[in-house]
């Protein structure tokens, strides 16, 4: 009991400290386990063979081809564009849409999608982009409970159920739940997000609109082929572009 209790102890620390991926922490647990005969090798090997975990590894090759295939993001850039500059449009538009895909998709590859689309709709509305990225993160994890698909403790209780010999659920069970979650949700956030985050953000360059530098290498794929040089004061290249005479890609080159 001692030695399990130690693992477990262990494996949360690394868990929460994040310098371990945590397929590594898990199988250390695992192999931990079987090494003080704590469990059997079979029992140890049985969880591979477990619908759930099968399951969860196909909805991560569906979840993948979602985001890989751009359907996903179209549907949410567009369906937040109508929200226009509306701080309250924006914030229910976020709730609904990162709800509805968190729903079908893990809340880790919801907010991966959802965050650049949410960041860039909040500079230019000109809002702090906390008052978005706050509701965002707990409308991923509100929207999972909404299938049986949407979070993995769903999938945990579906087997447990079919091996106990009762009925299985269907896919939308948890759906009235889920709903209500979500409405009681979005009616606490709305006023809390107001009262404990600030209006404003801080200004990027003197202006909250626009893209960035950093987003525009990003959206064209850049970050191959551009480069940034700084001349001194003494340099040969103030004054010239790499159009004019004496201002050769050699000499551009001793400066990269």
């Amino acid at each position: 009991m001692l030695i399990t209790l130690i693992i477990l102890v262990l494996s949360a620390a690394f868990f929460v400290a994040g310098k371990v991926r945590s397929d590594i922490v898990a199988l250390c647990a695992l192999i931990g386990l079987l090494i003080f005969q704590i469990l059997t090798p079979e029992e140890a090997l049985s969880g591979f063979s477990n619908s759930v975990v099968i399951m969860m590894v196909g909805l991560f090759v569906v979840g993948g081809a979602i985001f890989q295939t751009g359907l996903a993001k179209m549907i949410s850039s567009r369906i937040l564009k109508l929200a226009g500059k509306s701080e309250l449009k924006l914030f229910l538009l976020v709730m609904l849409v990162t709800s509805a895909i968190g729903a079908f998709v893990s809340n880790t590859g919801t907010v991966a999608l959802m965050l650049p689309i949410v960041v860039s709709l909040a500079l230019s509305a000109g809002m702090n982009p906390s008052r978005l990225l706050m509701p965002l993160a707990f409308a991923s994890s509100m929207g999972g409970m909404m299938t049986l698909i949407g979070t993995p403790p769903n999938l945990v209780i579906q087997n447990t159920l079919t091996g106990a010999g009762f009925e299985p659920l269907s896919f939308f069970s948890f759906l009235p739940v889920g709903i209500v979650c979500v409405i009681v949700g979005t009616l606490v956030l709305m006023p809390l997000t107001k009262w404990f985050l600030s209006k404003k953000g801080k200004k990027n360059d003197g202006t909250l609109s626009g893209k960035s530098l950093d987003q525009l290498v990003q959206e064209y794929g850049l970050s191959s082929n551009l480069f940034r040089l700084r001349a001194v004061n003494d340099s040969r290249l103030i004054g010239k572009n790499h159009h004019r005479p004496g201002c050769t890609p050699q000499v551009w080159s001793e400066y990269h």
